[in-house]
């Protein structure tokens, strides 16, 4: 089977999605399938092309037996909207004529965001007759508007448009939480099109370490209670509340938080740190992926967020790689939301509402001294990743889904696209 996958971000180093793409693009070539990816010069979050690579017209490459196809894109560092918008679309054109080049496929799969970059896979869909996936990984551009990042109304509604005739077009619907299904059926997609398949982590590549280890060492970290942010900073990640717990906790000189990552938000928060004079706060920039296990590794407990806003339309997916690397989850999350249903069920974790800095101290110091129920939570953690979110059974999941749509004829395909 010849898969296209259509994604802006690809490259193994990467510290976002980027690595789930990588690991399943590499996982189904292991697995007999050919692949050709279409994708851009890895340019997230700083906005600037990874050092190895260049932000070429058209440029190919094999990694892992994947043939990588990069097209030209157009990448700022600036955080506003129109530079976004801007590199959204140009990567979401030219990737049209990188799948032109990677030559017919079986099956089409692309991911959103960016959402224009549905346009590009229906038309190699219409031009192949093959079957096309939609994968959602943030609705957009409900998550959009919930951080404030597009505010322009007839901008919103050109994208629920947009977003209205690709969910009609495509032969399914990829999601990948619970919550993200019922957006779904209530934006009246049939529930036959909708696939939910999780965000993974890969327990044989993060596996519980000791916490006393090179990075606490680094970092002057030795026997502190580290609570730990890691991942994007952005205006959903609600950090405020966090910081304003460090500042209520700023007597115990044991404790310290470390923030680890980039993001748009960044710069505001480091602000916020040096105005309140906060020495029990360290930021530091994201970490090279073969220190990522260890990084896990120092917390005693690490923190995912989602605010009020975006709790329908995001899922953070920092919790599963929290989750194998057997540490207790703080979750920062609306009641009700999938996030604090996962650390509810899975036992791996505390959830604390937004607005709440005082509970999340409270949560902190009462935790500090119990080895033994931290250890557990975590455990816990990890054994739930290991029976519903693990690489191997995600995968599979994918695998799937893009043979079952194969089977189909390439008429019967596009009568389907036609009456949808």
């Amino acid at each position: 089977m010849h898969i296209l996958l259509m994604a802006q971000c690809y490259a193994p180093e990467d510290v976002s999605a980027a690595v789930l793409i990588t690991e399943l693009a590499a996982d189904l070539v292991k697995r007999g399938h050919r692949l050709s990816v279409v994708t851009g010069a890895p340019s997230y979050p700083l906005g600037r092309v990874f050092d190895g690579y260049r932000n070429g017209i058209f440029e190919r490459e094999i990694i892992d037996g994947v043939n990588v196809i990069r097209t030209w894109s157009y990448i700022s560092p600036s955080k506003r909207m129109l530079p976004r918008l801007l590199h959204y679309g140009t990567y979401s054109l030219t990737a049209f004529f990188g799948g032109l080049a990677a030559g017919r496929p079986d099956v089409i799969l692309s991911f959103s965001p960016p959402l224009p970059l549905g346009l590009s896979a229906w038309l190699l869909g219409l031009i192949y007759q093959v079957p096309w996936v939609l994968q959602i990984e943030d609705l957009f551009p409900d998550a959009a508007v919930a951080a404030g990042v597009i505010k322009d109304s007839k901008i919103i509604q050109c994208f629920y448009q947009l977003e209205k005739f690709l969910y009609r077009h495509c032969q399914r619907v990829s999601v990948i939480s619970q919550s993200f299904v019922e957006t779904m059926l209530k934006k009246q997609v049939p529930r036959s099109k909708i696939e939910l398949i999780p965000v993974w982590a890969d327990p044989e590549e993060i596996r519980p370490m000791c916490k006393e280890n090179n990075f606490r060492h680094l970092n002057q970290l030795e026997g502190k209670f580290v609570i730990l942010y890691a991942g994007n900073i952005g205006f959903t990640s609600c950090l405020e509340d966090l910081l304003h717990a460090a500042q209520l906790l700023q007597g115990d000189s044991h404790i310290q938080f470390v923030i680890v990552g980039e993001g748009v938000h960044k710069s505001s928060l480091q602000a916020e740190v040096e105005k309140t004079k906060s020495t029990n706060v360290t930021f530091l920039p994201y970490q090279p992926r073969e220190k990522f296990s260890e990084l896990l590794a120092a917390a005693d407990m690490s923190v995912v967020t989602l605010n009020n806003a975006a709790a329908l339309s995001s899922m953070p997916s920092k919790i599963f790689n929290i989750m194998a690397s057997a540490r207790p989850v703080l979750a920062i999350s609306p009641p009700g939301s999938e996030l604090m249903q996962i650390v509810t069920q899975a036992r791996c974790g505390i959830n604390v509402p937004p607005g709440l800095p005082g509970e999340i101290a409270s949560v902190i110091l009462r935790l500090k001294g119990q080895a033994k129920v931290l250890a557990q939570l975590g455990k816990n953690g990890r054994t739930c990743l290991e029976k519903k979110y693990s690489r191997v059974r995600c995968v599979d999941a994918f695998e799937k889904m893009l043979s079952s749509l194969t089977t189909q004829s390439p008429q019967l395909a596009t009568t389907e696209r036609r009456s949808r």
